[in-house]
């Protein structure tokens, strides 16, 4: 996994990139609100470590594009 981050800084725009591997996926759901629930991604790299946190209509809309890409995939041939 790779991480851009651009962050506005009061000497100017600083970019920030990281990478690692995901190493836990945690999903908190709030029982009263079912709007507050959110999706964590932690990963951790060689120099950098974080957490991505989708709340649960942002991962629907991520899974959406992502399985109508998916779909598009309708076979493979392995040619030797």
């Amino acid at each position: 996994m790779k991480v851009k981050v651009k962050k506005l800084h009061s000497k100017g725009l600083v970019r920030i990139e990281g990478s690692g591997e995901i190493k836990e996926v945690l999903i908190h759901s709030d029982m009263f609100d079912a709007e507050k629930g959110k999706i964590s991604l932690c990963f951790r790299g060689h120099n950098s470590s974080g957490i991505v946190e989708l709340t649960e209509k942002e991962a629907n809309d991520l899974y959406k594009t992502l399985g109508s890409k998916i779909n598009l995939i309708k076979d493979i041939k392995i040619i030797r």
